[in-house]
């Protein structure tokens, strides 16, 4: 398998603080992966909101795409994890449907954050 495309995004966890602070639950709603949403009561909504967005962004560039050119919308992009803890991307069904038919058959994330910090790595394999 070849290697699709990287994308790489760092963001500070204190945009995803003013997000909530400025826009709440409606901020999640237009943004957080239903998955992500589901754990804002068990975790702090600034950190998540920040960890989610690096995630989008690290994706799209990794796709070479942007989210206007394919009509991804930010809720359709998250991450979880598997049976093991590993990071993993989660894609709405839709969107995981264009990633097939663009030849992409695997997908990798790593997450790491410190500091205020938050970094995210998406490689994407397949036709390349």
């Amino acid at each position: 398998m070849a290697i699709y495309g990287i994308g790489v995004d760092l963001l500070r966890v204190e945009r995803g603080e003013r997000l909530w602070a400025r826009f709440g639950e409606r901020a999640t709603r237009k943004l957080l992966h239903p998955a992500e949403a589901a754990l804002l009561a068990e975790r702090k909504p600034g950190p998540l909101i920040a960890r989610s967005f690096a995630v989008k962004e690290a994706f799209v560039k990794a796709l070479g795409t942007g989210f206007a050119k394919l009509g991804i919308e930010f809720k359709e992009v998250g991450a979880g994890h598997d049976a093991e803890g590993r990071p993993v991307l989660l894609l709405s069904p839709a969107l995981e449907a264009r990633v097939r038919d663009m030849g992409i058959s695997a997908r990798h994330l790593s997450i790491s954050d410190e500091g205020g910090m938050v970094i995210v790595f998406v490689v994407l394999e397949g036709r390349g």
